[in-house]
């Protein structure tokens, strides 16, 4: 028996195997059986359908087609009844293209049902596919229309009509004719025209012309493309094409609900507003034009992508109804929109992006007609919407962006909500490149993002931290995000996401917001380099690890390094976290240290540090912080405990300066309490709360120091203290000015408030500064004194070569071997302040003449000294109590000589006690400072003065507020001013001007002044020039001349001047008023009872008027005088008129009005007196009306010259020279007379000059006739008239007539003033010749008739008169002047002229 050795499983599997094989051997057998039997009845099947297609073709070939022409009208008839139209073809024809028949129709006419043709087919051709066989129903293997004309139209009511015919869109068809044209292989219609008419719209018709369509299709493929002409105002040639698939076993492949694929479409130079007219567009489109090329891609209703390309100018469009419309001047670049395809949608339902879509732009371009511009920009934006409990997902990713612009047009684009939201809240500026940004969830609440890019000039607004969160019911999740300054022009790259990232910055003109970080929150860097990364911790704790950082700014250069652990929630305890920095700075403004100091920092600290430092910069510094942030800066309270962190900041100092009390001002409120620490070179260390300064060098109020020490133990102590300790070398001035300027002038109650010095000194310096109770300050000083002089007091002579020590505290001043040169003599000083708190200071001296002389140097102060020789010893007493300083000074004068009028006249060996006392005085105002003054100089003369200053100013110089000075009377005490009260026997005004102007006039230019010169300090003047004057005297002397028994008050206020004068000389008042312009000289105003100007004083006002010159100015002057005598001639009622003017060349003394009136005569008269280039010229335009000729002469002292005569006299003179004054020489002008009723009486020629040989007394005595009865007693006239000219002191006539009872005198002639001679001749006429008397009288009265042309006239009439008329001639001097008789010869016939040659006689 055979035994299988194979195990019992391994058996069983072999034996199932074979039974398999069994049975697929059978199978293969059964059907190879069935499949021989099917295949022999599908051959025969084939063979028999051959012959029937072969017996069809044959027919249609031979029978059909030949005949198809009989069969128009049935063909016309089948299509009315098809369409309901009537139908008609012209012709039909028929052939074949290879095997396909071909049939071919013309002039194919649809009607409408008004008859009128709605379809006009010129041609149509068509090759019939065998396939039609195969499917039974006609297929075509092409169709063909040629110019088809066709109009489209909708009615009122929404119906549609093609060639008239209804097209019912509401009802549900079958769609088997576009099923029919769909499974044509192709159809072409070429050039035709379609009329579009819309009643509904109310639109005008639309045609479009040359039209040609092509649809191809083959199986699920479909082609077609459409080419047509709109008209040439609403767009070129459109270009559509498409491209699309029906689904597989689709039993309506016409349904466009399931097609897939793409359209394309090109429009171009269109107005696509005219196209609102005839359709629909999904937003308001008002105006545009430009071109579009479009390719959209389809999926069952689905848009799967659509791609434009679009060139627009003027578009006016609004995208949403709630948006302001977008008004685009031009829109160039690609726009593609992709759909996010849901495998779950149902066919034919568009979702419109509702699952999900991405939109991209290519070099994308606006700009708005207001300006706004989106440069070429490439991005994408891919938004996968949330399901099945998943957040929505957003990704931007863009090649190039201009945030700004962007954001710009984003709330005129319709952007979602969120992503406003998340542009307004971040207002994102600058570029983006390479950028790309995911996240999850809707904004705010997004659960995880990531950035990824570049930036350039990034600028965004200040973000909080916010917190990671769970999803829960109510909130959904939320990524952590740390805390984002505000920032601006930021460059770099970042990669970022909700677990942590990285960044790198490489930046210029950076602005940074910092609000919560430092004092200032707002910083500006010149550049900036970051790299740095972050993580997010548990805890809500964010850890920065700063690798490298490097900045500069405004010439501070820094790097830092180091990590801070930080919290992201503000509220928790040590929210600021821990840190581990190191730095380095350089180049640091240390007055700007607070900008710089972080928040945390103790506010006093950051505010006193950020004042107190006020100048320097900082190099090569350095810094290290270390520890918790919310225990910076790590103070120690106890000795000996470990301090909890590091913080050290330190480095280099130069021109550092320093205010110790920033937040303290001096007396004026601008100035610093004390003197301020500058120009420091050396180091700063803050070690923690310590604060020191180590300085190698500066200066302190203009004096170096040295070895400067500055600390502060405990910046953060209740009482911090600043101690300073240095030595200081420079001028004595800087270092008393130091005193001035600081708390010590009140600790030494402002004795050194007006100290001036030269020279150099030294001072050692201790000051402890409680920086919170300035008052309690304390401070050591000594000052050193090497020669120096110095000027303690204004008005106080200087000290010379002081030597000494000068020691100083808080509490007061000692002086230690202080010596020193005053006017002239050794001086020693001692003293300081005493123990009760006063200070005290001695000192004695001599002064002499020579010292005086040499410390008051000024012309005017010279001048006085000059006075005063010898030399004298004093005291001086210095006293400051309760702040008050008081001196006094006691001399004898015993030794020195004054050689001022009196009183103040004394020799070198008489004794003249001198004392002063000068005292500080109580003040109501804190910002005035009072002192008085006492002085008496022997027994006779007393003064006091009341002064004050500015108090913040003590360069200011005192004012005098009142004074009085007596001379033999107690001192008045007027309210204000200055008053004077003196009453001596003799008083000398003259010699009291000269002291006066020496101190009121400089004379040249002005000197250089030194230290010592304090007469300017003085101002003496308004110690010595009284406002009030008030004078009594037996005796004045006043511009040489005495004045007996006078009383006189001056007063000054403002700028009038007013004196009341008493006096032999002068009695009335008088005003000046001072010029409120500031030119001139004002006006004095005189009105007195009497003015007696002596001819002694004629000289002295020569001598004053001929200093005038083009730059004199002179008082208007308004002089009225009751009783005027001028040089011992009463002259009667005077009254002045002037002023001075300025003159196109010179200057001009104007004469308004010039009155003179007495009994005997009136004067007016106006002119000018005109200075210039040196010289004088006066000028009189004067009228005299005499009432008395004979009288007036005699107040002129031309004493029985003539008695009566009245009459007027007039004209206009000028001379070179002062009014009162003429210049013979120079004199001319006018002069016209007329007087009647007189009689020369007799006078010796010599006396009266040309009036007594106008008298006619020396005439008689050389007649040869008797006429001594006649002119015995002088000649008495009648009237007296004529006209004189006067040139260069010479006056002639040629008019000048008298008439009278005895005799008619015609004059003609010169006169020389100024030789005082003459050459005249006379005509007298006397009575006994009663013709000629009478002809000559009355040719006498003719005033243009002469002597010469009275005798022509005269002895042509009557020859014979010539023996009673006679002819003088006049010449020689006036004192002597040579009379002879002009003797005329017997002629022979007069000539026709009638004037006979004179002869004359001796």
């Amino acid at each position: 028996m055979h035994i299988d050795p194979r195990p019992p499983e391994q058996t069983l599997i072999a034996n199932r195997l074979q039974l398999c094989w069994r049975a697929i051997q059978q199978s293969a057998r059964a059907t190879n059986s069935v499949g021989c039997r099917l295949l022999g009845w599908l051959l025969k099947l084939l063979v028999v359908a051959y012959f029937i297609f072969c017996a069809l073709f044959l027919t249609l070939r031979y029978a059909v087609l030949p005949q198809i022409s009989a069969y128009r009208v049935d063909v016309e008839q089948v299509a009315t009844k098809a369409i309901g139209r009537q139908v008609s073809i012209e012709t039909i024809a028929a052939s074949w293209h290879g095997l396909r028949p071909y049939l071919s129709l013309s002039n194919v006419v649809v009607y409408d049902k008004d008859g009128g043709t709605a379809l006009q087919l010129p041609a149509v051709s068509a090759t019939v596919s065998w396939w039609s066989l195969v499917v039974a129903d006609l297929r075509l293997h092409n169709l063909e229309i040629d110019k088809p004309n066709m109009d489209v139209q909708r009615d009122a009511n929404g119906n549609f009509y093609v060639a008239g015919l209804l097209v019912d869109l509401k009802k549900e068809g079958d769609g088997k004719a576009a099923n029919w044209i769909l499974s044509q292989r192709e159809i072409r219609i070429k050039d035709g025209q379609l009329r579009w008419q819309d009643n509904l719209r109310q639109a005008p018709e639309l045609l479009l012309s040359h039209v040609n369509i092509v649809l191809h299709n083959e199986g699920r493929h479909h082609q077609f493309a459409v080419k047509a002409t709109p008209p040439a105002e609403i767009a070129a040639p459109l270009d559509i094409r498409a491209n699309f698939y029906h689904p597989i076993f689709s039993q309506k492949i016409s349904d466009a609900s399931r097609w897939t694929g793409q359209l394309y479409t090109d429009l171009r130079d269109s107005d696509l507003a005219a196209w609102k007219t005839y359709l629909d567009f999904p937003f308001d489109l008002q105006q545009a034009k430009g071109s579009m090329r479009a390719w959209l891609s389809f999926d069952r209703a689905q848009v799967a992508d659509f791609t434009a390309d679009l060139s627009l100018s003027d578009v006016a469009v609004q995208l949403r109804k709630n948006m302001a419309p977008l008004a685009l001047a031009n829109a160039n670049g690609r726009i593609s929109v992709r759909e996010t395809l849901d495998g779950g949608s149902r066919d034919g339902v568009p979702t419109f992006g509702t699952q999900g879509h991405t939109i991209s732009v290519v070099d994308f371009s606006l700009q708005t007609v207001d300006g706004l511009s989106l440069p070429k920009t490439t991005m994408s934006e891919h938004y996968v919407a949330a399901k099945k409990g998943a957040p929505e997902r957003m990704e931007i990713q863009a090649k190039s962006l201009d945030l700004q612009a962007w954001t710009n047009f984003a709330g005129r684009l319709p952007l979602p909500e969120t992503q406003l939201r998340l542009l307004q809240d971040f207002a994102p500026r600058g570029k983006l490149k390479d950028f790309s940004a995911q996240w999850q969830g809707a904004y705010p609440n997004i659960s995880s993002y990531k950035i990824k890019g570049d930036f350039v000039g990034l600028a965004m607004s200040a973000q909080a931290a916010r917190l990671a969160r769970a999803a829960s019911a109510n909130l959904p999740a939320q990524a952590a995000i740390p805390a984002i300054p505000g920032f601006e022009n930021l460059t770099g790259h970042v990669d970022a996401s909700n677990q942590g990232g990285t960044f790198t910055l490489a930046s210029e003109k950076i602005k940074l917001d910092l609000p919560g970080y430092f004092t200032e929150p707002k910083i500006d860097l010149d550049a900036l380099k970051v790299d740095a990364k972050w993580t997010f911790q548990k805890n809500d704790q964010l850890l920065l690890e700063l690798q490298k950082m490097s900045f500069a700014r405004q010439g501070l250069v820094g790097s830092f390094a180091g990590t801070q652990l930080m919290s992201m929630q503000s509220q928790v305890p040590h929210a600021l976290g821990t840190i581990d920095l190191t730095g380095s700075l350089t180049g640091l403004e240390l007055n700007k240290v607070r900008d710089y100091l972080p928040l945390a920092m103790n506010e006093h600290f950051r505010s006193w540090l950020g004042s107190a430092l006020i100048d320097g910069t900082l190099r090569d510094g350095y810094l290290k912080v270390k520890g918790d942030l919310n225990h910076f800066p790590f103070r120690t309270q106890k000795l000996g405990e470990k301090p909890k962190g590091e913080f050290i900041f330190g480095g280099k100092i130069d021109n550092g300066g320093l205010n110790y009390a920033p937040d303290m001002f001096g007396k004026d409120g601008k100035v610093p309490l004390w003197p301020l620490l500058e120009k420091v070179k050396g180091t700063i260390l803050f070690d923690r709360t310590r604060m020191e300064i180590k300085g190698e060098s500066g200066k302190t109020h203009g004096a170096e120091v040295s070895n400067v020490k500055a600390v502060i133990a405990d910046l953060l102590a209740n009482d911090p203290v600043l101690e300073i300790d240095g030595h200081a070398a420079g001028t004595l001035q800087d270092m008393v000015q130091y005193t001035v300027d600081s708390p010590v002038a009140g600790w030494i109650g402002h004795f050194t408030d007006e100290t001036k010095a030269t020279g150099n000194a030294t001072l050692a310096l201790s000051l402890k500064l409680p920086l919170n109770q300035m008052i309690e300050a304390k401070v050591q000083g000594a000052l050193k004194f090497a020669n120096n002089n110095v000027i303690l007091q204004n008005g106080i002579p200087s000290l010379m070569q002081a030597n000494g020590q000068l020691d100083f505290d808080e509490k007061g001043l000692t002086l230690k071997g202080i010596k020193a040169n005053f006017l002239g003599g050794p001086l020693t000083v001692a003293g300081g302040t005493q123990k009760d708190g006063n200070i005290l200071i001695k000192a004695d001296g001599t002064i002499t003449a020579a010292g005086l002389r040499k410390n008051y140097p000024a012309p005017a102060m010279q001048k006085l000294i000059d006075k005063i020789s010898g030399s004298t010893r004093f005291g001086v007493a210095i006293s400051v109590k309760s702040k008050r300083v008081e001196i006094v000074v006691d001399s004898n004068l015993r030794g020195l000589g004054l050689a001022f009028p009196a009183p103040l006249q004394k020799s070198a060996k008489d004794a003249l006690p001198l004392k002063i006392e000068q005292a500080s005085l109580l003040s109501d105002n804190a910002a005035v400072m009072r002192d008085g003054i006492k002085l008496s100089l022997g027994s006779s003369m007393v003064a006091s003065y009341l002064r004050e200053k500015n108090a913040n100013d003590f360069a200011a110089a005192w004012r005098l507020v009142r004074g009085g000075i007596g001379v033999n009377t107690p001192a008045p005490e007027p309210d204000s001013g200055l008053m004077v009260n003196v009453n001596l026997r003799s008083l000398n005004i003259d010699e009291w001007i000269g002291v006066a102007s020496s101190l009121t006039a400089t004379s040249g230019k002005p000197e250089q002044k030194k230290i010592a010169d304090s007469s300017d300090a003085l101002n003496m003047s308004q110690y010595v020039e009284p406002n009030v004057l008030a004078a009594r005297a037996n005796e004045l002397i006043l511009m040489g001349k005495k004045f007996d028994d006078v009383v006189v008050g001056v007063s000054h206020e403002t700028s009038v001047w007013q004196a009341n004068i008493d006096s032999a000389q002068a009695s009335g008042y008088l005003t000046w008023v001072e010029s409120s312009s500031g030119r001139g000289l004002g006006k004095v105003t005189a009105r007195l009872a009497s003015m007696v100007i002596p001819k002694s004083v004629g000289s002295d006002v020569k001598n004053l008027m001929d200093g005038v010159d083009s730059t004199t100015e002179m008082p208007a002057l308004d002089v009225v005088a009751e009783n005027f005598e001028l040089f011992g001639k009463k002259l009667g009622r005077l009254e002045l008129l002037a002023n001075y003017v300025r003159a196109t060349e010179g200057r001009e003394w104007r004469i308004r009005n010039l009155s003179l009136a007495n009994p005997d005569a009136t004067l007016t008269a106006k002119g000018n007196w005109l200075a210039k280039n040196g010289g004088n010229v006066s000028s009189l335009d004067y009228s005299l009306n005499i009432t008395n000729a004979g009288n007036l002469l005699n107040r002129f002292g031309f004493v029985d010259v003539l008695r009566g005569g009245k009459g007027k006299m007039d004209g206009d003179i000028s001379w070179k020279g002062l009014p009162f004054s003429f210049d013979i020489p120079s004199l001319s002008g006018n002069i016209n007379l007329d007087i009647a009723s007189g009689q020369f009486l007799k006078v010796e020629p010599g006396a009266a000059k040309l009036l007594g040989v106008l008298s006619l007394q020396s005439i008689p005595r050389r007649l040869t006739l008797d006429f001594r009865d006649v002119f015995s007693e002088g000649f008495a006239f009648d009237g007296i008239n004529g006209s004189a000219r006067i040139s260069n002191g010479v006056a002639s006539t040629d008019n000048l007539k008298m008439r009278g009872v005895s005799a008619t005198v015609l004059i003609d002639g010169t006169a020389n003033i100024t030789k005082e001679s003459q050459n005249l001749r006379a005509v007298v006429i006397p009575e006994i010749n009663a013709g000629a008397a009478s002809v000559a009288y009355a040719l006498a009265i003719n005033p243009v008739i002469g002597a010469g042309t009275f005798l022509a006239q005269l002895f042509l009439r009557e020859p014979l008169a010539r023996a009673f008329t006679f002819e003088y001639a006049i010449t020689g001097p006036w004192s002597d002047p040579n009379v002879s008789k002009v003797d005329r010869k017997a002629e022979p016939a007069a000539p026709k002229s009638g004037i006979a040659e004179p002869s004359i006689e001796g």
